[in-house]
């Protein structure tokens, strides 16, 4: 089977048709703000732990399941408490819109190159479909977007916005990397079936996961007017 047939799968359009549909709703959910956001973002975290629970409680033999409980609620809380704090700064629906933005699209273009390209892998005992192409695209794809973000966030520093988006996408990857290991641990290859193509909430939102409270502390202590 050659690259194209790989690439042009049912799961691509499957994943293609779901983003088609959820990416302007979560932009509107944004852009809209207050109630509503907050709602989406805590219906979010709600979600994801109930999928840490199902993978708890379907775990067979899972050592430590207390610590696991812990880093659950870490995993959840966090990113999402950061969300909620970065919309309420100064320019913060365009800030979570360029966060969520540059984790789209690192995703997108790091699945292409993978896929296209293909290559050595980057880690295949965790992730056995993760390549050194898709990495480098997909962050390549995120620090041209940085170089236009500067102007929609007004930035004193676009140099540092790019090299700032840059480092996310790479954060953004580790994170995929993270969640591919917790499922490898739990011997499961979804968290969920609540997204088409995608999997469950965890799979999806992976990307927010160290990269959310990055660009909250560096809000909070942003001394350098990055944004």
């Amino acid at each position: 089977m050659d690259n194209k047939n790989k690439f042009f799968n049912r799961n691509f359009f499957v994943r293609s048709l779901t983003i088609l549909i959820l990416a302007p709703i979560m932009l509107l959910i944004i852009q809209i703000g207050g109630f509503v956001y907050y709602m989406t973002v805590i219906i979010m975290a709600i979600l994801m732990g109930f999928e840490w629970n199902d993978m708890l409680n379907s775990a067979k033999d899972i050592k430590y399941k207390l610590a696991w409980k812990i880093t659950a609620i870490l995993y959840t809380a966090t990113p999402c408490a950061s969300l909620i704090f970065i919309i309420n700064r100064y320019q913060g629906h365009k800030i979570v819109t360029w966060l969520i933005i540059t984790i789209w699209i690192t995703d997108i273009f790091a699945y292409i190159c993978g896929r296209s390209i293909g290559g050595p892998k980057l880690l295949s005992r965790v992730s056995p479909n993760k390549t050194w192409s898709g990495l480098l695209g997909g962050v390549l794809a995120a620090a041209i977007f940085g170089y236009f973000a500067g102007n929609y966030l007004a930035s004193e520093h676009p140099r540092m916005l790019i090299g700032l988006t840059t480092l996310l996408a790479i954060y953004a990857q580790i994170g995929d990397m993270i969640e591919s290991w917790i499922k490898r641990i739990f011997d499961i290859k979804d968290s969920g079936n609540m997204i088409p193509g995608h999997g469950g909430i965890l799979d999806r939102v992976d990307g927010i996961i160290l990269t959310a409270p990055k660009v909250a502390l560096i809000l909070a202590f942003d001394h350098w007017h990055v944004f």
